[in-house]
């Protein structure tokens, strides 16, 4: 690993490429929730569930500016504390809609979440164990909930959202996240078996 490199840098500068591309990813989701709680509302037959799509959707627009800033904001600070030495690396509270939002993207991704993961512990000298990333799939639907309920969306608009967040943000991080991957191989943040194979290598 090239000495002078300083890790924080390089994970700021890779959460600035991610922020960037979730950010972007939101605006495909906004220009696709109203056809989605359509669909979702004409597939049911439940006058209540067509109503509550309907004012969610109306809703939903008319936050769209406060749902992003929170959410921005909320990526950002959890990003800051997971970098700082002093702070504990602890993943979200516990979320049910999370997980599920968060389900089928990481399923789809785990080679690259646990490269990632593994960098990330050998970068910032941490426990492999303990290191979960601030924009893993769980993390991300965690700050996406949390900026939800904070402008009193109830749990049920956010289930109803939950599966156009998955489609829209979630299942499409696989490009970025490859990109970071081969960003932190080069800076030289290995993998237990690239340090491994340059022991091997060595001996």
């Amino acid at each position: 690993m090239d000495q002078q490199l300083d890790p924080s840098n390089v994970f700021t500068a890779m959460h600035h490429r991610v922020t960037g591309e979730i950010l972007h990813l939101m605006d495909g989701l906004y220009s696709n929730i109203e056809d989605g709680l359509f669909e979702l509302a004409y597939r049911t037959q439940q006058d209540e569930q067509k109503r509550r799509c309907f004012d969610l959707m109306r809703e939903m627009r008319f936050q769209r500016s406060r749902v992003v800033q929170n959410f921005a904001r909320r990526l950002q600070n959890a990003f800051e504390a997971w970098v700082s030495a002093s702070a504990s690396d602890r993943a979200p509270v516990h979320s049910d809609q999370a997980q599920r939002m968060a389900h089928k993207c990481h399923a789809h991704f785990s080679g690259v979440l646990h490269n990632l993961t593994e960098r990330a512990a050998y970068a910032l000298g941490r426990d492999m164990e303990r290191t979960s990333l601030p924009m893993g799939p769980y993390q991300v639907a965690c700050h996406f909930v949390d900026a939800m309920r904070a402008l009193h969306f109830d749990d049920q608009a956010i289930e109803i959202v939950e599966d156009l967040f998955s489609r829209f943000v979630l299942e499409r991080l696989g490009p970025v996240y490859g990109e970071c991957n081969q960003r932190l191989q080069r800076a030289g943040f290995y993998t237990m078996s690239e340090l491994d194979d340059a022991a091997a290598h060595a001996s």
